[in-house]
């Protein structure tokens, strides 16, 4: 047997799928209160409905975790402090949380608050894990790119570790996708994703969809995880029906029972039987955990629900009315079948129930657009949908002890083990005729149908048989025996809550800051511009070609770190700038992560750790960054009131937009490579300097979004970028600014005030 223990963490989108979750044995859930959730498209819960929630859920000791895991406006703070003030008085498990300004809200607030990283963080690897656990946090959500053994190495940092197993999965780094912004003005880390990567799109003339990721299945890897230490395994699908919770948590609570056991149950062939008929695109995929790359991760086919194959077409009648087809799985009386990969083939069956190797008759709906001979898909298994609405929530038991001893007052007790509800009534009389027996007693205190508790004969006692009582008198003992014994239990599972402290002030630094001009090639560079840092964004972090670069790269010139990076390459970049400390005047953080280094020289914050309002700001220079970055997704006007006076708040004035950072290659996609991800070299035989000679995604709209490979030493990942620059130059004004140049020359930049170049000359 196991020691470790394994948390079955599920959705609960709304209160139905909570009540399936806690039925299906999950050990918590997670669900966003209306306001702050990065799902505002689930029901998601207001005040009264969450109260109600987290009670129902701790009466049965399941934990609740709430999503604040959103971007924040500084105009949003105080209505901020009031989602947090409810979630501490309604005593949430936990909250997960993006926002750095939160995160910071409630390190000093609500210092009590259990606080989880979002994947929406971009926690990657041990350096970021590490970085977590000293700032507070207690569990950190793994982005979904990170290999078995990133995830080894971060559970050893003292920090719980969550990672999902099952569900949809973002083609993008989390917390690193604007395409949704960009394209519609929803943003995903606003909560509003509209899910472009679902859409289809033509690479080098070839339509698919290039970055509509497969479902992620690890039913057969749960031992893996529980061996490499991880804490908590993440259902996704806050936007799923409730009979989705109910199939997929009751399948990993039975995956993880097997595997704290040390044992298999036998149920393994059946769960995935059950994962794939509730839910799957294009056939599950591993995970990137276990060894899913590029054109084992994109289905470039399907981008919905596919259901399971039950049979095939043997006939279809000559007017079309009717079809035969042979079954190799039972059909039921409402299932939802699909005859081709278009909507216009899908139908609902309505017939007798016909069994598995029997040949069916179904008649046909009018227009329904069949593949004669082809293969019969059932999308929706009616009789698994009723077994999951039939699915009761599970009994408390408890132990009860009456004590009806004539002359005495009349008690009840009742205990789950931990808590004891307790009851008392009158004095009871001595019998006159007929005496109270053990089994009459039994009946009358066992009848909890309208509580969530059950009581056995065997774990019923009785003290005294010398006195009468009346059943109705039993009952109203019963009722608030139990009563009782639900606060008692609630409160029991309660986490601990102490005082509420102020808010903190979010102290910025006044004056002026610098302007900040990225470069990928320092052929673009005309001649220095004064006013401006430098900063170098290889296309090529692996080591031996940054050594054969950094001869050609301005002296003090500032590093800029790659977003996402396995631990290896992290400590790799440390020592190189290290090396190299007399040459880069700084590095600038390309996630949150990377904020747990001593890189030895100055750093500040890129666009990869967003700032959104002065708290997030504040908590980045109270650790020591020289500058910061307003997020991309601001309006200019939203930006200007944040930075105040603070020109230490770097605006975004210029440049090609960071739509998506891949972990799946377009082209390896196409060519349908499944491995070798990391020992690719296509892109070095086949290099392209100018971004107009590099590759691209075109929608059915005719934009091209060019696609930028970042070379790593575990493999490319890539930047799909705007069809065009962002220019906002003019509106920014005089202030600090942040340009970011592709192939462009730097001619494009207006001359720095004399401000900036006085902060620059202190930092250099």
């Amino acid at each position: 047997m196991n020691s470790r223990k394994l948390e079955n963490l599920a959705p609960a989108g709304t209160p139905e799928a909570l009540e399936k979750a806690i039925a299906a044995g999950a050990d918590a859930v997670y669900l966003g209160f209306s306001m702050f959730s990065a799902r505002a498209g689930a029901g998601n819960f207001d005040r009264e409905a969450l109260e109600k929630a987290i009670r129902l859920a701790h009466l049965h000791h399941v934990r609740v975790h709430v999503t604040v895991n959103t971007l924040i406006f500084d105009r949003e703070l105080e209505e901020l402090s009031q989602v947090l003030d409810l979630l501490y008085s309604l005593h949430a498990d936990a909250v997960l949380v993006q926002d750095l300004g939160v995160l910071r809200l409630l390190r000093e607030a609500y210092p009590d608050m259990t606080v989880h990283a979002s994947t929406q963080m971009s926690i990657h690897n041990r350096t970021g894990a590490a970085f977590c656990r000293e700032t507070g946090i207690r569990r950190v959500v793994l982005a979904r790119e990170c290999t078995l053994k990133e995830i080894r190495a971060c559970t050893g940092e003292g920090v719980e570790i969550e990672v999902f197993s099952h569900g949809a999965q973002c083609v993008a780094v989390s917390g690193q996708c604007l395409f949704s912004s960009w394209i519609g003005g929803r943003s995903g880390n606003r909560g509003r994703c509209a899910q472009p990567c679902r859409l289809m799109y033509r690479y080098r003339g070839e339509k698919g969809a290039f970055l509509s990721p497969r479902d992620v299945c690890t039913r057969m890897h749960v031992l893996d995880f529980l061996d490499a230490g991880v804490s908590s395994l993440k259902i996704e699908g806050r936007l799923k029906r409730p009979e989705y919770v109910a199939v997929t948590a009751g399948c990993y609570a039975r995956a993880i029972r097997d595997a704290e056991d040390g044992r298999d149950s036998g149920h393994a062939g059946e769960d995935m039987k059950e994962l794939k008929q509730i839910f799957q695109r294009g056939g599950f995929m591993d995970g990137y955990a276990f060894g899913a790359e590029d054109a084992g991760v994109i289905d470039l086919k399907h981008v919905s629900h596919r259901g399971v194959e039950i049979g095939h077409v043997t006939n279809v009648s000559r007017d079309g009315a009717f079809a035969r087809i042979r079954l190799t799985d039972d059909l039921h009386d409402g299932d939802q079948l699909s005859f081709s990969d278009e909507r216009e083939g899908e139908m609902i069956y309505t017939g007798a129930d016909v069994p598995g190797g029997q040949e069916a008759r179904v008649r046909l709906r009018p227009g329904l657009k069949m593949d004669r001979n082809g293969t019969v898909r059932r999308l929706v298994d009616a009789s698994q949908l009723a077994r999951a609405n039939r699915l009761p929530m599970p009994g408390i038991p408890v132990r009860a002890h009456l004590n009806a001893r004539a002359g005495e007052k009349l008690s009840l007790e009742m205990t789950d083990g931990i808590s004891t509800g307790m009851a008392q009534g009158d004095v009871a009389e001595a019998a006159r005729t007929r005496a109270m027996d053990a089994e009459g007693a039994y009946r009358a205190v066992s009848r909890l149908g309208d509580t969530p508790f059950t009581l056995s004969f065997q774990d019923f006692t009785l003290t005294g048989g010398d006195s009468f009582v009346p059943v109705s008198v039993l009952n109203s003992l019963r009722r608030a025996c139990a009563l009782d014994l639900e606060e008692k239990r609630i409160r029991a599972f309660e986490p601990e809550r102490g005082e509420r402290k102020p808010v903190p002030a979010a102290e910025l630094p006044e004056g002026p800051g610098p302007s900040l001009l990225v470069f990928r090639d320092p052929r673009t560079l005309a001649e220095k511009r004064e006013g401006f840092l430098y900063a170098w964004r290889p296309g090529d972090y692996r080591e031996a070609r940054l050594e054969d670069r950094i001869r050609e790269i301005p002296e003090g010139s500032w590093f800029c770190l790659p977003v996402m990076c396995e631990e290896d390459t992290l400590q790799m970049l440390r020592s190189f700038v290290r090396r190299h400390r007399d040459t880069f005047g700084g590095v600038v953080i390309g996630s949150v992560g990377q904020l747990g280094i001593d890189w030895t020289v100055p750093f500040g914050c890129g666009s990869g750790v967003p700032v959104m309002n002065r708290q997030a700001a504040a908590f980045l220079f109270e650790r020591g960054a020289a500058f910061v970055t307003a997020s991309t997704e601001m309006s200019m006007e939203d930006m200007l009131r944040m930075r105040g006076s603070c020109g230490r708040i770097l605006l975004p004035a210029y440049g090609r937009a960071h739509l998506m950072l891949l972990h799946t290659c377009p082209a390896r996609v196409r060519l349908g490579l499944k491995e070798g991800h990391s020992e690719c070299r296509m892109c070095d035989t086949h290099a392209r300097e100018s971004l107009q000679a590099c590759p691209f995604l075109e929608d059915m709209h005719g934009a091209r979004y060019p696609l930028v490979r970042e070379a790593l030493p575990e493999g490319c990942m890539i930047h799909l970028l705007s069809p065009e620059p962002i220019n906002r130059l003019k509106a920014a004004g005089n202030v600090s600014v942040l340009v970011e140049l592709t192939d462009e020359t730097d001619d494009i930049l207006p001359a720095a005030s004399g401000d900036r170049k006085a902060w620059i000359r202190s930092v250099e």
